[in-house]
């Protein structure tokens, strides 16, 4: 808590320097008159003027510690010294609702009564009206204050009043501008005062806020509350004896079905086991086969080999025997011709002999 505390309490608020401030131009400016009634300045004052607007800085000085700027300072005094008090009143109002535990307080409530005896409201709301009136009425009165007399016998002295008359008017403006002038004055400090009183009221709740259960939240959890309690009458509505009996025969139904298809799983488990091993059984014979059959592929491949070697040197052998065949064919025809030949010469001389 003290580290959320201490964004808004860092700078402990101090009264005077604000008092000093909020008076220091009107007390100047009645200064500056009271220099010109005493001619240090050239500012023609009368002395009526002078008392007039003193009384209304009196009253001005007397409205100050109602100033919301002037509240300021006591805000933050009254919140550094009420830490625990603000704890407490956020604790004091916790509620858990679904595991989740955070306060209900209203906050707006809470800084309501807390700022409720900073300053008087109704001299802060009368304040701004208040200091124009006094400046009119002190106008008047200085009019009536420097009123001639107009009884007088001769015409000089009639005028001699007549222009203290207007001398009078003239300072007389002086309380109703100065009345003006505070009522500007003390609207400024106050607007100034009411922003930082609201931004700090405002940083607190924001601090706050996840402490807190907002208004859609409550509406939430209630929601969810009725909804819940509905739902648990339905539940109970629902779980009737009678249908207590029918979901046991229904659950009691679907586990005899489950029983059965389980058997009929365990029998076409034994089957599919059953027929594995013969498949195993049958692969393996079938290896068996398979190798015999390798063995005697590689022997029928020798005998090939064989068989070829074998043919080849037999087609060797019977080229060999067709050149000789050849030669010899060459030779018996060679030998014919030599005997055509000396059979034709024989035949030739037989003839010639004749």
């Amino acid at each position: 808590m003290e580290d959320i505390m201490s964004d808004f309490i860092s700078v402990k608020g101090n009264s005077f320097p604000r008092f000093i401030m909020i008076s220091s131009i009107p007390v100047i400016l009645f200064v500056c008159l009271l220099m010109g009634f005493n001619n240090i300045i050239s500012l023609k004052v009368e002395i009526h003027s002078i008392l007039i607007i003193f009384l209304i800085l009196l009253i001005f000085l007397f409205f100050i510690p109602h100033n919301a700027w002037y509240s300021y300072s006591l805000l933050k005094k009254k919140i550094n010294g009420s830490k625990n008090k603000f704890e407490e009143f956020i604790t004091s109002k916790e509620v858990t609702i679904q595991n989740t535990t955070k306060s209900y307080a209203s906050l707006d409530d809470y800084f309501s009564n807390f700022t409720k005896n900073l300053r008087n409201d109704n001299f802060a709301n009368i304040a701004t009206s208040l200091f124009p009136t006094l400046g009119i009425l002190g106008t008047f009165s200085a009019i009536a204050i420097s009123m001639p007399n107009f009884t007088v016998d001769s015409k000089q002295a009639l005028e001699n009043e007549i222009t203290l008359l207007l001398s009078g008017v003239g300072t007389a403006f002086y309380a109703s501008i100065y009345g003006i002038f505070l009522s500007i004055w003390w609207t400024f400090f106050e607007k100034r005062g009411l922003t930082k009183i609201e931004n700090e009221i405002n940083l607190i709740k924001s601090s706050n806020k996840h402490r807190l259960w907002s208004k859609d939240e409550i509406d939430m959890m209630l929601l969810l509350e009725t909804q819940r309690d509905k739902f648990a009458d339905k539940i109970e509505k629902l779980l009737t004896p009678d249908y207590l009996f029918k979901l046991d025969e229904i659950v009691k139904s679907k586990l005899e079905y489950l029983e059965r298809i389980n058997k009929a799983f365990v029998i076409i488990e034994n089957k599919v086991s059953k027929n594995y091993e013969h498949l195993s059984s049958t692969l393996e014979g079938t290896t068996l086969k398979q190798d015999e059959l390798l063995k005697n592929f590689e022997e029928i491949q020798k005998n090939i080999k064989e068989i070829n070697a074998s043919f080849d040197k037999s087609l060797k052998n019977q080229n060999a025997n067709q050149k000789a065949i050849k030669s010899e064919t060459y030779s018996v025809l060679s030998s014919l011709e030599l005997v055509a030949s000396d059979l034709k010469e024989l035949g030739k001389e037989l003839v010639n002999g004749k």
